[in-house]
């Protein structure tokens, strides 16, 4: 995860930092999950408070170890200006798997999901990883137009927290490889 993280970091636009988000981080996190009410109001049966943002630092799949995941904190000058959280081989062995992608509410609309999204992909690439997956929220219509317009598909339905979720992935390399390994 060391080196996905490195190859993320060296493919930010100029003036963001990457760094993973620990327990002191907790009150900056907060701050940008409160200001996304719309999210909130799909995503939240409560207010966002510190407890919940030391769930999402600290939430695994089954199966997964801490050392398959990464909650990434993007900064510009100095300042959270994005939540990323990633955990590899997951659901399967290929798969890099996106659990949350949430930008500070005044850096929407401004090209930052959109480049963090091709960081990630090419890091994702590089790091051997033939797919990346996630889950939207069936009433997060906004969410589902962006990641629809960067490619991904849909493979199926489910539920999280009793909300209807659509299981989406993107394809990043041609021919699957296992993690580490080089697709060249």
């Amino acid at each position: 995860m060391e080196t996905l993280r490195q190859e993320f970091g060296a493919q930010l636009g100029e003036g963001l930092t990457l760094r993973p988000l620990g327990e002191e981080d907790l009150p900056q996190v907060l701050e940008l999950y409160e200001g996304n009410a719309f999210y909130n109001s799909v995503a939240l049966d409560r207010q966002p408070d510190l407890a919940l943002c030391r769930e999402d630092l600290e939430a695994l799949p089954p199966g997964k170890t801490r050392e398959e995941k990464l909650f990434l904190g993007v900064f510009r000058q100095g300042r959270l200006a994005a939540v990323v959280d990633l955990v590899e081989g997951y659901p399967q062995e290929d798969t890099l798997y996106l659990g949350l992608l949430e930008l500070q509410l005044g850096e929407q609309g401004k090209g930052l999901g959109t480049g963090l999204m091709d960081g990630l992909e090419g890091a994702g690439r590089a790091a051997g990883f033939s797919f990346l997956g996630l889950g939207c929220l069936e009433a997060n219509l906004p969410g589902l137009r962006f990641w629809r317009s960067r490619g991904f598909a849909e493979e199926g339905r489910g539920l999280w927290e009793g909300r209807a979720v659509h299981k989406l992935k993107k394809q990043l390399n041609p021919e699957p490889c296992k993690p580490g390994a080089s697709s060249v």
